[in-house]
């Protein structure tokens, strides 16, 4: 039936009312009519009846010129429709709701009414009345499958799984239960502010080295920090896969999008927001010229509410899980400071004792002074082992403390351990840093020094750390006087050069590594100074 109003001109007829009657209602009801005889054969039929066999069959009006066999209209279905047949013959009325018709590539839904037909009170053959159920049945079929998806993803996020398990099954249910040919997930890591990065739920379809084209994308792009006030809720784009090709900003993903393979053109993007905290995107790919009604736009917001509440709870768990470690690890701190800490220092002091007490026994005492200054050397390096541990375990130590503090008392430690000069020169003040920066820079010189005594044995180690003249930039600067390396050549055991150089980058500062065998090693790192923290 249109859903406007169609004019059609009905010419003058000279037939009896009720006649006319019959032909019109016959010939333009809204469900199909049509006529057989006893075997099945094709009497008669009504437009709409022909127009069912059009739309779902792809056929054209001689598929249903009478004289064909019902069985050959619907290939393959002849023992369903044949039970309603033989009912009819014994004189009966037969009603059906959502009967199934099944054909090689197509599979519908009838409500059908067969009849039988009397002529002078002999059965001469059947009517059948058929209303087009298909859309009932499917989205019955639909809404079932959507409420389990929502079980099950439901489910899922009350069990202890990674994050990414939670997003990987809200994306499998999203493509098992809609018509999308892709989906994904784009999760911001951090701030918004920050580039963004997949949380490894693209759709695998794309191929390998998707994600991280997007992942690119977004950082050539440059993505703004955005709250839940500033995004759309809901946005579905009309050919969408054209304008995006046509676009440069989406370059790094044009490849993955130009295959043949998912074919969509439309696409569906809906924000992931909890509240008032903006996560991320569901991104979901369609065919051209899907059907997307009211209910399929409901559903995805609701995944998507799924999806942002599974982030916000994994981030909360994270938060929960660092507040019980740092907690934890106060705990350890204050046990070993009252404890093995000063134990440690009573027996240093007792080996002073100890070694005041043999001075005055001469030569004889010698054995016995080597032993108690061979303990005054194990304790002061336990000690100092000690207190860098209970430095590292005490919550916020870094930052109270500062940089220069922390990178003495680790200095003092290796030192100690490894029986190898170490020097820390840095400002008396702190320096204007952030707390992150100078983790940062303290896990790289912490590398450094590691490196050093691992692979260069040297003599002396250097760790420097000043304020440019301009005071924009920060230097920290390791240096060793060991067997240095050829920094040309790949070495598997200075894996930690990469850690260094990533962390620098990632404050948006540089790493430079000098070396020469025979000469030593310098690590230089320069990073920018905060600017919320400028110099008073």
């Amino acid at each position: 039936m249109p859903t406007e109003p169609a004019l059609e001109p009905v010419p003058p007829s000279w037939e009896p009312v009720e006649r006319q009657m019959v032909d019109l209602f016959f010939d333009r009801v809204p469900f199909g009519l049509a006529v057989f005889d006893l075997d099945g054969r094709l009497q008669r039929c009504n437009r709409t009846w022909v127009g069912f066999y059009e739309l779902y069959f792809g056929v054209g009006p001689d598929y249903t010129e009478p004289g064909r066999y019902l069985s050959d209209l619907i290939p393959g279905n002849e023992g369903s429709v044949g039970d309603l047949f033989d009912a009819v013959r014994t004189g009966h009325v037969v009603r059906q709701a959502a009967h199934r018709i099944a054909i090689p590539g197509s599979t519908t839904y009838w409500d059908v009414v067969f009849a039988p037909l009397y002529e002078h009170g002999e059965l001469v053959g059947v009517l059948d009345v058929v209303t087009d159920a298909t859309d009932r049945v499917h989205s019955t079929e639909r809404l079932e499958a959507r409420v389990s998806a929502f079980t099950r993803v439901a489910a899922g996020m009350t069990v202890d799984q990674p994050l990414v398990a939670t997003l990987e099954q809200i994306r499998s249910e999203i493509l098992r239960t809609t018509t999308a040919a892709a989906c994904s997930i784009v999760v911001w890591q951090g701030s918004t502010s920050e580039a963004p990065r997949l949380a490894t739920v693209p759709d695998p379809v794309f191929g390998p080295g998707y994600a991280e084209a997007f992942h690119a994308m977004y950082v050539a792009a440059g993505v703004d920090a955005r709250t839940a006030e500033d995004v759309e809720p809901f946005t579905l784009w009309r050919g969408a896969r054209t304008d995006l090709l046509a676009d440069p900003r989406y370059a790094a993903v044009h490849p993955y999008w130009s295959r043949s393979r998912p074919e969509w053109e439309d696409g569906v993007v809906i924000p992931l927001v909890s509240g008032r905290e903006y996560f991320g995107e569901l991104q979901v790919h369609l065919p051209a010229g899907s059907r997307f009604g009211d209910d399929d736009a409901d559903y995805l917001l609701a995944m998507a509410d799924h999806a942002a509440l599974a982030i916000q709870n994994s981030a909360l768990f994270l938060e929960q899980r660092e507040a019980a470690g740092a907690a934890e690890r106060h705990r350890l701190a204050r046990e070993l400071h009252d404890s093995v800490s000063q134990a440690l220092f009573s027996m240093t002091m007792h080996a002073r004792t100890a070694q005041r007490r043999l001075e005055p026994l001469g030569t004889e005492a010698d054995p016995a002074r080597a032993e108690v200054a061979r303990l005054q050397e194990l304790t002061r390096g336990a000690l100092a082992e000690m207190r860098a541990l209970i430095f590292e375990l005490r919550p916020g130590a870094l930052a109270e403390e500062g940089l220069a503090a922390a990178l003495t008392k680790q200095a003092a430690a290796i030192a100690a351990r490894e029986q190898v000069g170490i020097e820390v020169v840095a400002p008396p003040h702190r320096l204007p840093l952030s707390v992150d920066t100078e983790e940062h820079l303290y896990r790289i010189a912490l590398e450094a020094m590691h490196n050093a005594v691992k692979h260069a044995r040297p003599a002396s180690i250097e760790v420097r750390v000043s304020l440019e003249d301009t005071a924009e930039h920060v230097t920290l600067r390791v240096s060793d006087d060991g067997t240095g390396f050829d920094t040309s050549v790949e070495h598997p055991g200075h894996l930690g050069l990469g850690t260094m150089r990533e962390r620098a980058t990632g404050l948006g500062g540089t790493t430079t590594i000098d070396s020469v065998l025979g000469s030593g090693t310098r690590v230089t790192v320069v990073v920018p100074v905060d600017a919320e923290h400028p110099l008073g």
